[in-house]
């Protein structure tokens, strides 16, 4: 009978242990629930750090610095900087995670979400870290699960943007490259002396315009040497084309190779910038390769007729950029488009 009242009380002993272990991991299953993915006052992130298992990583700062840089090199993209930012104040939960697809979205999280650090000024330790997976079911969301002080939540969620549908994980792109702003050059007008154009592939004319005064410029023909006074108005125009200069894609995929061989050849066409400083900013634009077979009216193509490679002295021998003609043409015109603008011949 003792024992019999023995085991009895044994059993209830682990029962009650069973649940009281069984009722705090609960309550630490729900406090784990972390949901606040936003953060509001984005002025106070200055670091963001992306990486995947694979070992693609990236570090966006501008700690210590009044500028976004890419791992503290290059300056960052403005635009693609300023996606992240909006993208951290509007985040939303969309919608839970259903029963059916939990554990397939767990795993797919723990093994090719790219990890987003976020962190704050005069932090050493990220105040939030996203682990962001795939788009959801209808593309319009986007799986992710929040961690935060080490501790990562135990439910995922599907996010989307406030007011706006789609997948938020193509803006959180590791590659240092991407990444980079897209500027040639960025500069004040006033601080140009003179540019140069010289035209090596066509039949247009090189010129060399000098300001030999803040409103005064001179205009040199390269082919006959003939200087003439250029218009006030039209030369402070043309100047400040040059406030900002723009790439639209770096190269990355064609082989090496090839790439030294067309940047080997004699250029299209060179561009070169004296500031008052005495320092040189110089370009050399190539002809782009078209597709084998390409046609424009039914007429073969041997080069692009929207695009071209430019080298520039900034970004050294290595960095194969691609220009729209569009933007550049204005840049390196004929001399006869200033023909109409000049007043005074010497």
């Amino acid at each position: 009978m003792k024992n019999t009242v023995g085991i009895i009380i044994l059993l209830i002993l682990i029962l009650a242990a069973y649940f009281i272990y069984d009722s705090n991991s609960l309550s630490t299953s729900a406090e784990n629930d972390f949901r606040d993915f936003a953060i509001k006052d984005t002025a106070q992130i200055d670091q963001i750090f992306m990486s995947q298992q694979n070992g693609n990583k990236v570090l966006i700062s501008r700690r210590d610095t009044n500028k976004w840089l890419v791992n503290q090199k290059f300056v960052a993209r403005p635009d693609a900087i300023d996606l992240i930012l909006r993208t951290v104040n509007d985040i939303k939960i969309r919608q839970k995670v259903s029963d059916a697809t939990f554990n397939h979205v767990i795993k797919r999280l723990a093994g090719g979400a790219t990890k987003v650090e976020i962190f704050l000024k005069n932090e050493s330790k990220p105040h939030k870290v996203w682990y962001i997976g795939d788009a959801s079911a209808d593309n319009e969301g986007t799986y992710m699960l929040l961690e935060k002080d080490g501790i990562k939540s135990n439910k995922p969620y599907i996010t989307h943007r406030l007011m706006e549908k789609g997948y938020l994980g193509s803006r959180f792109f590791v590659d240092p490259i991407l990444w980079r702003d897209r500027v040639l050059l960025k500069t004040n007008p006033k601080n140009i002396n003179s540019i140069k154009v010289v035209h090596h592939a066509d039949t247009l004319t090189s010129f060399l315009i000098d300001k030999i005064a803040e409103t005064k410029f001179e205009i040199t023909n390269l082919k006959s040497g003939v200087k003439t006074e250029l218009n006030p108005n039209f030369g402070v125009q043309y100047f400040k084309r040059f406030s900002g200069i723009f790439y639209e894609y770096r190269d990355v995929k064609t082989p090496k190779e090839e790439l030294d061989s067309i940047f080997s050849s004699p250029p299209r066409n060179e561009l070169t910038l004296t500031f008052s400083n005495r320092q040189e900013w110089k370009v050399k634009n190539y002809y782009l390769p078209a597709a084998p077979g390409a046609t424009v009216n039914d007429k073969p193509i041997w080069f692009h007729p929207e695009r071209m490679y430019t080298y520039c002295s900034d970004h050294g021998e290595d960095a194969y950029f691609i220009v729209q003609n569009l933007t550049f043409d204005p840049l390196i015109p004929s001399i006869e488009a200033f023909s109409s603008s000049t007043n005074v011949e010497k």
